[in-house]
């Protein structure tokens, strides 16, 4: 490693995104979307490794991908 030929790697990555509130469902739904389709992180690695996502609204999973 210090002579400088290791490299890192990722097989993959999980994303779980909880949300608590009394908002609607639809409006939280809609939040995360949002926020999701904003993510420069997960635009980088889209494609390039697996991407598991869990999105939970007052501990009920909504979306799983």
């Amino acid at each position: 490693m210090l002579k400088g030929d290791a490299e890192g790697f990722c097989d993959g990555f999980e994303v779980e995104i909880r949300l608590e509130s009394d908002a609607p469902e639809h409006e939280l739904s809609e939040l995360v979307r949002i926020s999701r389709q904003m993510c420069f992180t997960e635009k980088a690695l889209v494609g390039k490794v697996p991407i598991r996502v869990t999105q939970m609204i007052n501990g009920q999973v909504i979306v799983e991908e």
